[in-house]
């Protein structure tokens, strides 16, 4: 600023940087707009400056003008990219890698913005279908809490006023809102303890035979193992159609698996395959990728249509997951309402029964 004849005035200091600053919303943006300008005719170099100079976030600007300046400097952006893993995935840059040594960096990109496009909608699917399931079941924790805590013990006062014994049901409330009362924190501290505990301990420790249970689970394994599909068949389709080696291609999907029981498969069918076997044939051999699988990626195999058959799968899988999603919260919503009801007209009935009774205390 001193150079340019600027002085400051005052200094103010924004906001840090980190790698929570950045989300794939933003990456899908600026990918799409790097796709649009390479397609113009634009180099790489021109078009992150154009990109970093109309962007409205500081933190992508930096960013943005930081890989600019390495690229100047004769650095492959491949190479540039992997620097900041955090932002840019491995498989982004793997794709990136592969554009640059085809010199169809454009199209590349034009990839990678339909991948994190699909990626996105998913995701937002599921968290738009499970919405207002979850929206219910905070509301039924919260009444029955305030209730509990703060409405019953009022109740309480009042009845200890009548010489008479309380129904069953009353009397059980009362002394679990007492034992609320007089021990809330405690319990506060057991949860908090426990999901630390099982975030920074079991979670890391038995994460593989968590994951196989969830896919286990009645209603939601369903949701969790098509979810996991469409997410693998969508980065090998992404990576065949980018003319990645499918051993490259299966590396990307098993890093990218959310899930590790399907990371741990994905390897064991690498290995399989490094031993002479083809991918439909290791395919085949495993229970938790369905025979269409298999079949199609047969299919694939002797026509020289590989791609084609990975995302048709990936489509399926996503198509079947939206339904599956959307069936479970249809599902979950009466059942939600019916327990809602439950709890709060238990409680009522528990508060109210003994004024029934009070006929008898006053003769």
């Amino acid at each position: 600023m001193l150079l340019q004849g600027n002085i400051a005035i005052r200094i103010k200091s924004g906001k840090r940087i980190s790698a929570h600053s950045f989300n794939r919303s933003e990456l899908l943006i600026v990918t799409r707009q790097l796709a649009t300008m390479l397609k113009a005719g634009l180099s790489i170099v021109d078009s992150l400056h154009l990109v970093a100079d109309e962007h409205p976030q500081p933190h992508w600007q930096y960013l943005l003008v930081e890989i600019e300046r390495q690229i100047s400097t004769g650095e492959p952006l491949s190479q540039v990219l992997l620097q900041h893993q955090t932002i840019f995935p491995m498989l982004y840059c793997e794709i990136i890698a592969t554009g640059e040594l085809t010199g169809l960096l454009d199209e590349s990109f034009e990839q990678l913005a339909i991948q994190l496009e699909k990626s996105i909608q998913l995701y937002k699917r599921i968290k738009k279908a499970l919405r207002y399931p979850v929206f219910l079941l905070s509301v039924s924790i919260i009444v029955m809490l305030v209730m509990l805590l703060f409405v019953l013990p009022k109740f309480s006062d009042i009845y200890r006023d009548f010489d008479a014994q309380l129904p069953i049901f009353t009397q059980y409330l009362m002394d679990f809102s007492d034992y609320l009362q007089r021990n809330w924190l405690i319990l506060l501290v057991i949860s908090l303890l426990g999901y630390l505990i099982y975030q920074r301990y079991l979670k890391l420790r038995y994460r593989a035979k968590i994951d196989y249970w969830l896919i286990k689970l009645p209603l939601f394994g369903k949701i969790i193992q098509t979810n996991c599909l469409a997410q693998i068949f969508q980065t090998l389709s992404i990576t065949q159609q980018a003319g990645i080696p499918l051993l490259t291609g299966l590396i990307a999907a098993a890093n990218t698996a959310y899930n590790s029981h399907y990371q741990t498969k994905i390897n064991q069918m690498i290995s399989k395959i490094e031993h002479g076997h083809s991918f439909s044939y290791v395919l085949n051999r495993q229970i938790f990728f369905p025979a269409l699988c298999s079949q199609l990626i047969r299919s694939g195999e002797e026509s020289g249509t590989l791609d084609l058959m990975l995302s048709r799968l990936a489509n399926y899988y996503q198509e079947k997951n939206q339904g599956l999603t959307d069936n479970l919260s249809q599902a979950f919503e009466p059942i939600l309402m019916l327990i809602l009801t439950l709890i709060i007209g238990g409680l009522i009935l528990a508060m109210y029964l003994p004024i029934l009774q009070l006929g008898d205390v006053i003769h």
